[in-house]
């Protein structure tokens, strides 16, 4: 009985084994059809597959059971047959049974691989893979040695082909598997004490050390941390960092980290780090990968995603024979863009890159840890013979002055007054090309528009052309920072001439989706990126996305201020409805009971109802009226006010009855409910100004919204109606990206947004508007007081009678018009 107890534990274990292998490489556990797993006796119920494993019995005598087959699930077509043996020396068996199930499914018209496993602890196991070929089988091979990983799906299909070669290079895992395995060595890094801002050197430490070692780093917790630090300041060593190779390093004495770096390393094996040659995309994605989900702003820096970087090398145009610089490199992001461009571009073989990254690429980081997370980024992807500097840019000695020929930058934005202005590693950067050169720098748009900056624009302008500026989109370094940024594209050494055209364009899509506070790559979701760099490249203009203004002097740079605003798409304008729609009705069903009691105390002449035109000064309309704008714009169709400055501030103001509106994305914009004396006659729309900027809501109820917000009063009965009180604000709220802290909304920047008054949607909103009156009418209903025999619905709706809704006077022609909505 113990030798049976101990073969089901020594057995469990190999499937835990095998369990972990299958999912580090993309693997869905899951039985088809909503996985790709069927283990053991669960290939019976496919009639194909058990037939044909009838006659590839162990014992010739039964039906064969595999340990494991993996299946398309599209199409139940065997991908790979398995075959695992509890103990090491058991490889022979495996792959000999592994082959036998897999010539019995060749044999009825499938060609799956054929992998053997023997082994059942971590450390001590061997893996192989087979490929069917004419002549028997054969390893599948990487660099020409056997692998020790089973495929992932992708490569799998690949190598499967018949007249394919069995040869394959590693591929990034799925990001869902990147975040999974990052998720685990947070955790621990978490209970061995690590600090955030120290996890991103403990993972490179242990990566680094794998990769140089080839995985011979002892695993015994009195020994792996001290092998881990030999192994990587031997790496710095030899990339010719001596003076780095005490940066990236592991605490040994950390108790707690030696029982946790056992399992660490065995994550990133799994991924393949000990097998790889330097393999210049697979290992720098994956250091990148594990950097940002295990890091990401912990040790005080926001890292420009991989593919901005990369679209920057690209409008700079980079080549083999560029002098390229980051003056504040980091983890060296953007000289690995630079790379990976030029290999792309050029073809060029391992030693060639080294050579011309040896040469060609300098970056300056002037934090120690961070420096030897970049020169680290380089070994695994070269040999790290690199020009990456541990100084500081400002300072240095060595930095080149009119020696290069591309800047790209991200420099490190200010939290403190004393921290170092962005603008000094702008101009840093630009001091180091030589005429023509290209610099293309990632800047806060605070930067691009605030009027203290304007000597500084203009200044730039005086000895620079301004090339392009590009929006990127709001959340590019979310979960870490929010700020809305840009990249401003310049020419070294050519004045900018009043008539030279800079090309504004708007990235708003990107092709990432944020999901679970991480932004991962979706294959369906839109990304303009191409055509950013077509616009910026061939000075193509889109309405709405870019265009080609001449500016100078002191103007600002914002692409919002230049690229046109154009009717929202129909789907657009129909999904930006339905939110307002929704927010309107959560609003309704958060706060029935005080909508009634501010109505009673309108009625009762407790609250004043104000037309907001009698209420504010002359000289506050006079200036509204000034602003206009054409037939399809907003400024046509209202007068665009600010709110009450007495309650610019709700300090000090007690609670009541009279309901607020303020900057708040929540509730149709409802702060609350204080104590004031006046309310605004509906409908009409507001828009935040501050908080969550350019949120536009339509109100229905009375109410006093504050001077963060402007107030939009409909011109005429038409844009009285709530379905076009509805597109208006919708059209709005689709035009925020426009505005920020730095770039405020005021009445003039919101008169031109342009309307959709396209018949499909007109329809679709006069339609779903009905449906939401039902909506409002449930939702304040149950607090309704039943009163000489109403119904609730009729109470409701006689609120409105009650109101004596006053006419609205009209600009042009002194039309009297009146609401009756609901």
């Amino acid at each position: 009985m113990a030798k049976a107890l101990l073969k089901r534990v020594s057995e469990r274990r190999t499937e835990h084994l095998l369990n972990d292998l299958l999912v580090s490489q993309g693997w869905d556990l899951r039985r088809p059809p909503l996985g790709n797993l069927l283990l053991q006796n669960e290939y019976k119920n496919y009639p194909d597959l058990s037939e044909a494993l009838a006659s590839a019995s162990k014992t010739g005598k039964s039906f064969g059971i595999p340990e494991a087959i993996l299946i398309d699930p599209a199409t139940t077509l065997p991908i790979a047959v398995i075959e695992a043996k509890p103990r090491f020396e058991q490889i022979e068996q495996a792959t000999v049974e592994a082959q036998g199930y897999a010539d019995a499914l060749s044999s009825a018209g499938d060609t799956p691989l054929a992998i053997a496993i023997s082994g059942n602890s971590e450390d001590e196991f061997v893996l192989r893979v087979f490929k069917k070929k004419v002549r028997g089988w054969e390893p599948v091979t990487y660099d020409g040695s056997p692998i020790s990983w089973i495929p992932n799906p992708s490569d799998a299909a690949r190598v499967l082909n018949p007249t394919g070669p069995s040869e394959i290079r590693p591929t990034v895992p799925p990001i869902e598997v990147l975040a999974a395995r990052a998720d685990e060595i947070n955790r621990l890094l978490r209970e061995a004490r690590i600090k955030d801002e120290f996890r991103p050197a403990v993972v490179a430490a242990i990566m680094l050390a794998l990769w140089h070692s080839k995985g011979q780093i002892r695993r015994e917790p009195q020994y792996i941390l001290r092998d881990v630090n030999e192994a990587c300041r031997d790496a710095f060593i030899k990339a010719g960092k001596a003076d780095l190779a005490r940066s990236l390093r592991v605490d040994e004495a950390n108790e707690k980290l030696r029982l946790k770096a056992r399992r660490i390393a065995k994550i990133l094996e799994r991924l393949n780090v000990t097998v790889l040659t330097a393999e210049h995309d697979y290992l720098g994605q994956l250091y990148e990968a594990f950097f940002r989900y295990t890091g990401g702003n912990t040790i005080g820096q926001y890292f420009t995603p991989r593919h901005i970087a990369r679209l920057m090398a690209d409008v700079c145009g980079v080549t083999k024979n560029d002098v390229i610089i980051d003056p504040a490199c980091g983890t060296g992001g953007f000289l690995v863009a630079c790379m990976d461009r030029i290999l792309t571009e050029h073809h060029l073989s391992r030693q060639q890159m080294v050579d011309i990254v040896s040469k060609n690429l300098i970056g300056y980081e002037d934090e120690p840890v961070t420096a030897a997370l970049c020169v680290a980024n380089m070994i695994l992807r070269g040999d790290g013979s690199t020009r990456v500097y541990r100084a500081d840019s400002l300072t240095a000695v060595s930095f080149p002055q009119d020696a290069t020929t591309v800047a790209l930058l991200n420099p490190p934005f200010p939290h403190r007054k004393t921290d170092t202005p962005a603008e000094a590693f702008i101009e840093r950067a630009l001091d180091s090309l030589g005429t023509r050169g290209k610099m293309a720098a990632i800047m806060p748009l605070s930067l691009l528009v605030k009027k203290e900056k304007e000597g500084w624009r203009e200044g730039l302008l005086r000895k620079n052309t301004l090339l392009a500026v590009c929006q990127l989109p709001d959340e590019l370094f979310q979960p870490f920072a929010s700020a809305t940024t840009c990249f401003v594209v310049m020419e070294k050494g050519i004045p900018h001439g009043k008539n030279r055209k800079t090309m504004f364009a708007r990235i708003e899509e990107d092709g990432y989706q944020l999901k679970k506070g991480t932004r991962v790559e979706t294959p369906l979701a839109k990304n303009q990126i191409p055509l950013a760099l077509d616009a910026i490249i061939n000075g193509t203009e889109r309405p709405g996305f870019s265009t080609a203004v001449a500016i100078s002097g002191k103007m600002e740079w914002s692409p919002g201020a230049y690229i046109e605003s154009k009717p929202a798409e129909d789907n657009e304008s129909k999904i930006a409805v339905d939110t307002l729609l929704r927010r309107l009705a959560s609003f309704y069903t958060r706060y029935a009971p005080e909508i009634l009691a501010q109505r009673n105390a309108i009625h009762s002449g407790e609250i004043e109802q104000v037309d907001y035109r009698v209420h504010v000064s002359k000289a506050k309309l006079a200036n509204s009226a000034l602003i206009s704008g054409n037939a399809d714009e907003i400024g046509s169709h209202f007068d665009i006010l600010y709110g009450f400055g007495e309650i610019e501030s709700r300090d000090g103001i007690a609670p009541g009855s009279t309901l607020i509106i303020s900057p708040t994305e929540r509730y149709n914009g409802c702060y609350g409910w204080l104590e004031f004396p006046k309310v605004i006659k509906p409908p009409f729309i507001t828009v935040a100004r501050t908080g969550s900027i350019g949120e536009a809501f339509v109100h229905l109820e009375p109410c006093a919204p504050n001077s963060d917000c402007l107030i939009l009063l409909p011109k005429t009965e038409r844009f009285s109606s709530i379905p076009e009180l509805l597109l208006a604000a919708s059209a709005i709220r689709l035009e925020k990206w426009r505005y920020s802290y730095g770039r405020k909304i005021t009445p003039s920047r919101i008169a031109s947004v342009k309307l959709n008054h396209a018949r499909d949607v007109t329809s679709y909103v006069d339609e779903i508007w009905v449906r939401f009156i039902d909506v409002i009418n449930s939702s304040l209903a149950p607090y309704v007081q039943r009163d000489h025999g109403q119904t609730p619905a009729n109470a409701i709706e006689a609120y409105y009678d009650k109101l004596d809704v006053e006419a609205i006077q009209t600009d042009d022609d002194d039309e009297i018009v009146s609401w009756n909505e609901i």
